[in-house]
């Protein structure tokens, strides 16, 4: 039987700074018309990420976090991304919002996306209309099967 397993404040704040810790992290945009999942690379993401009409992707470098004892979880604060069609384009149309973790400088990314969130039906910013994401990172379990 599956059962979780207590990991300790320490180990998730450990694993926290040795994967993600000081890391760059872009939330991206896109219009995914192929079938594109959790496991497709990064390669393929960026290939449908939008362009143009005041897109671009929001870049950050991912802080130190902190063991929230309520959630008991290490997590670090939210992080809000906002996007904005430009006020005289043609506005944006989009499906999914995906996530990237990178390291180096010059960031060299992950070869395989942190995540993706897929909206349903599609966006459609309208010229100069905005749309924000909070976005929390965060370790907290492990599965134990007996």
């Amino acid at each position: 039987m599956a059962s979780p397993m207590q990991i300790s404040p320490g180990e998730l704040g450990r694993v926290w700074a040795a994967a993600y810790e000081g890391k760059t992290a872009r939330l991206c945009l896109a219009l995914n018309t192929g079938g594109l999942t959790k496991a497709s690379t990064t390669a393929q993401w960026d290939a449908v990420e939008l362009s143009g009409n005041g897109y671009s992707r929001v870049s950050w470098t991912l802080p130190a976090g902190a063991f929230d004892a309520t959630a008991d979880r290490f997590q670090v604060d939210e992080r809000l991304c906002s996007f904005t069609a430009s006020a005289n384009g043609a506005g944006l149309t989009y499906d999914t919002v995906y996530l990237v973790i990178g390291s180096g400088s010059p960031t060299t990314w992950a070869t395989s996306i942190y995540g993706l969130f897929t909206e349903n039906p599609n966006i459609a910013l309208p010229p100069g209309a905005p749309r924000s994401y909070r976005i929390r990172l965060f370790t907290d379990d492990v599965i134990v099967t007996a």
